[in-house]
């Protein structure tokens, strides 16, 4: 019998977890759950599966046996404990949440009731970032020094966000999570600094277009992190991102801006995705969709998740220092969590 999961939003991101659900051989959609029901119950009915306003239905479906959660940044708390508590193997969408206390009350229920628990972080499952892990691993460029993560994508996505998420949750989680698990070495201490003239300007105060950190890593590392939304809105690709590790005997650099296709028409030069989820013969495959088997077969077969709670959750706390380094113009420590 198939895996029954559940999709908790029916937003962009959740519409293509149920479409990867959908074509997996081990899996089957089980359900829709959003509060907008219009959306919602159109996708179910494409399905031909039920849809809910909540959760409460699924929680109390002992058919269903998983869940992914993809609502938006700060309402990943509460649906995730609650299926949690129920029983459901659950995929939480990055980040773990938008602040480390919910995250810790996340990763405390996910250990009380024995569930299963898996943070999506996509890059985990992208060909160039875990080449990149592993050349370091194996200590093909020496003794790490330094390392350089940056993410950026369009100023029309920080205008349909700004107010209800921030660069930090949307892109710099990413690259708070490439660079610990790419150089195997924790971020101890962060100090961040934030342009937010974009914002002020569509009158969206208090919202950051972009964001820099200096990082401290263990071992003696330095680090940097760039990320926001501030490139063009006709730039011929929707993410300009780069990873550079610097080591003792040599270097490491991904550039993932062109991902090998490229297409001049009448309104200018574009980049079409090729690895986070293209549509090859019909179907969702590339990062996304390895993320999401992962899933499956890990709670299928009882195995292992690339991705720890503990990862997951110190990430979290990357952003929380962050959050603080901007309010404090200072260094700041981020928190132990985990081992």
């Amino acid at each position: 019998m198939r895996l029954r999961v559940a999709v908790i939003g029916a937003g962009y991101m959740g519409q293509l977890h149920a479409r990867v659900i959908a074509e997996s051989p081990l899996a089957q959609v089980a359900a829709i759950v959003d509060v907008n029901r219009e959306s919602a119950e159109a996708i179910a009915t494409g399905y031909g599966v039920p849809w809910f306003s909540n959760v409460d239905s699924v929680c109390a479906d002992g058919n269903i046996d998983a869940a992914i959660v993809a609502v938006p940044d700060t309402a990943h708390e509460e649906p995730t404990c609650r299926l949690l508590q129920a029983g459901k193997a659950v995929l939480l969408e990055k980040p773990m949440a938008h602040t480390l206390d919910a995250a810790r009350r996340i990763g405390q229920v996910a250990t009380s009731s024995r569930s299963r628990l898996m943070v999506g972080h996509i890059l985990r499952f992208d060909p160039r970032y875990t080449g990149a892990a592993a050349r370091v691993a194996e200590g093909e460029i020496g003794r790490p020094l330094h390392i350089t993560a940056r993410r950026f994508t369009l100023s029309q996505v920080g205008g349909r966000l700004a107010g209800s998420s921030s660069p930090r949750f949307y892109l710099g989680v990413h690259d708070i999570d490439a660079m610990q698990w790419v150089s195997g070495r924790k971020i101890k201490g962060v100090f961040a600094r934030a342009v937010s003239l974009a914002s002020r300007e569509t009158s969206q105060p208090g919202t950051e277009d972009a964001i820099f950190a200096t990082c401290e890593l263990e071992d003696g590392m330095a680090g940097n992190l760039q990320f926001g939304w501030t490139l063009p809105d006709n730039s011929p690709s929707g993410i300009d991102a780069r990873l550079e590790v610097v080591g003792t005997l040599g270097r490491i650099d991904v550039d993932t801006h062109d991902h090998g296709l490229t297409v001049l028409g009448p309104s200018g030069l574009t980049l079409p995705d090729g690895l986070h989820w293209p549509e090859v013969n019909g179907r969702i495959t590339g990062n996304l969709a390895d993320e999401v088997n992962h899933f499956v077969r890990g709670v299928c077969y009882d195995q292992d998740f690339l991705v720890t709670v503990d990862e997951a959750m110190r990430n979290v706390a990357v952003n929380d220092a962050i959050m603080r380094s901007l309010q404090s113009n200072a260094l700041e420590v981020v928190e132990t969590v985990g081992s």
